[in-house]
């Protein structure tokens, strides 16, 4: 069966024959060579639910990268169905009108148009006949279900469906000018606990997991009230709403957060947890005043998923090996630096999954605790109460750590017990902000960390940044700035690419992120360098002359593999 991705070319899809029985999705996947029969029989080997063809296509999506749209195509020909591509597909008013924003939300699918008598529906899982009889009995029309990707029914549902959600808001909200004050508590209060304001404000976090967005972000304007989500490091602009409905927004995000919805003055902090699907999902959340109104910034965090081992993280064969002899020394201090979401958490954690395979004890202390680490004592700070990150590890190195995670140091005193840790026997593990690998030693000197210390714990330290890849499907040749091209010294003959933006990445060119890092392994005579007075520069041409391959190089090995852009690289280069 065709891509469709209009109405006119989904009509002549269904008005086309059938073509007769085709080979099975499992038959489809080994005659394209997208799995070997050794592969496939290897999944489905002991995990029956796989037999499903639907739940195989899902698994197989997790892991294939860049083969997301050949798989479509062959689960659609499996089924004799159309595969439709919904981001430029006009969808029809009345089709929507026929099934409400809820149902759809819940069952993974949307309306498309009325075919003859029947009505086509675009369905992430076509064979769910339960779901297409409640159809059938809520809509009174027979159901033509096509195939559609999920993550493009979740678009297209936040898209089409997401204006009634505010209109539904709106008509609960009193009379009230946009100049007026912020509601009373009262009536911020019931506006809070209405279902349309619940509604909205449920949407827009599940629209923002389906997007894969790690931030939502309310920006009060003048007239208006900016949604952008942050998606693979950059902001997008999602839709706009009316400012009137700010203040009920806000409130229920307030009241998700355990804040106090009175107080519109004073900055406030919270936190929730809410279940999408199977997931687990852990919302940070802060409140800040503004001369507009109140500001909201939602931090999304997975709990149950986003864990990588070493093998995920990116890292040459050499680098890899050297981080993995490391994570298994018996004491010792080990940083990640960088700036707020270049992936210091995500390392770190991929390293605690190395640690643990020595069945040792290990102790966690952060703020907050972003993943839940099987066989990992993880301890969360309170800073409300006095429960800092030093008052934790004065108290954890009673409790016969083995290892200790520190989620980042950021005072002396912390710095001091991380290495007076490290010198009796622990190894640690720990997150510092700074530019880069070689500046990390300098900057410990600076806070008061004596040179003697740092020469006899530092075991390495691995800067990194996050750089957004390429989306495979849509690869054009870029043209490079002269400018930016003297400046990472790249020949004025290489060629580099980008993403030109189409439907698999929503029109950013960019689908994912990949880090980037440099490694520096503290040995005999790096360590000899460490004294008082020692600067970054001297550290990082050591560094390098032994081997350390400085992290703007390495970004640009990923460009010339047509990985990342050279856009990207420039953004993170180090000077």
């Amino acid at each position: 069966m065709p891509i469709v991705d209009s109405q006119d070319s989904l009509q002549r899809a269904l008005n086309a024959p059938p073509e007769g029985r085709k080979p099975s999705f499992q038959d489809q996947l080994l005659q394209a060579g997208a799995i070997t029969a050794e592969k496939l029989k290897s999944l489905l080997h002991g995990h029956p639910a796989l037999q499903n063809n639907h739940e195989l296509l899902k698994l197989l999506k997790t892991i294939s990268g860049g083969d997301r749209g050949r798989l479509d195509q062959l689960y659609a020909d499996s089924l004799d169905l159309p595969l439709v591509r919904l981001a430029q597909f006009d969808i029809d008013g009345h089709a929507l009108d026929r099934v409400p924003a809820d149902f759809s939300r819940a069952h993974e699918l949307i309306p498309l148009s009325m075919h003859r008598d029947r009505l086509v529906v675009a369905m992430a899982n076509p064979t769910d006949i339960e779901t297409l009889n409640l159809l059938h009995f809520i809509t009174n029309h027979l159901i033509e279900p096509v195939y559609a990707p999920l993550e493009e029914i979740n678009l297209a549902i936040s898209q089409f469906y997401s204006p009634s959600d505010d209109d539904d808001v709106l008509r609960t909200l009193p009379t009230v000018s946009e100049e007026a004050e912020a509601l009373s508590r009262q009536q911020a209060q019931k506006l809070a606990s209405d279902k349309p304001t619940v509604k909205l404000i449920n949407n827009l976090i599940l629209d923002a997991i389906n997007r894969r967005a790690s931030d939502i972000h309310l920006r009060p304007e003048e007239h208006c009230v900016d949604i952008l989500f942050r998606i693979d490091g950059a902001l997008n602009r999602i839709r706009t709403l009316t400012k009137p409905m700010l203040s009920a927004a806000i409130a229920r995000i307030k009241i998700i957060g355990g804040m106090n919805i009175a107080e519109h003055r004073l900055p406030q902090d919270g936190r929730a947890r809410v279940k999408s699907g199977e997931r687990l999902i852990d919302l940070r959340i802060s409140i800040m005043p503004s001369i507009h109104g109140e500001s909201a910034v939602i931090r999304i965090l997975d709990t149950s998923a986003g864990l990588r081992s070493v093998a995920d993280l990116g890292f040459t064969t050499k680098d890899a090996n050297t981080f993995r002899h490391i994570m298994n020394r018996s004491s010792g201090l080990y940083l990640v630096t960088g700036p707020t979401g270049s992936g210091k958490s995500t390392t770190l954690y991929a390293a605690l999954q190395e640690v643990i395979k020595r069945n040792i004890n290990v102790i966690t202390v952060e703020d907050p605790v972003e993943y839940h680490l099987a066989g990992v004592l993880q301890i969360q700070t309170h800073s409300a109460i006095g429960y800092t990150f030093a008052r934790a590890l004065r108290n954890i190195l009673r409790h016969d750590p083995d290892a200790i995670m520190i989620g980042e140091i950021r005072d002396e005193e912390t710095a001091r017990i991380a290495v007076e840790s490290a010198l009796t026997g622990h190894l640690v593990l720990s997150t510092l902000h700074t530019n880069s690998a070689a500046s990390t030693v300098t900057r410990l000197l600076e806070i008061g960390i004596p040179a003697y210390l740092l020469r006899s714990t530092l075991l390495g330290v691995l800067a990194q940044r996050l750089v957004r890849r390429n989306c495979p499907h849509c690869l054009v040749e870029d043209s490079v700035d002269a400018q930016m091209a003297e400046q990472l010294r790249v020949g004025p003959h290489e060629v580099f690419w980008r993403g030109e933006g189409c439907e698999q990445c929503a029109g950013t060119g960019y689908r994912g992120r990949i880090a980037v890092y440099e490694q520096l392994l503290i040995d005999n005579g790096l360590r000899d360098l460490i004294t008082p007075d020692i600067s970054a520069t001297t550290i990082e041409a050591a560094a390098t002359q032994q081997g350390m391959v400085p992290l703007t190089q390495q970004a640009l090995g990923l460009a010339r593999q047509k990985i990342t852009s050279l856009d990207e690289v420039y953004r993170v280069r180090l000077e």
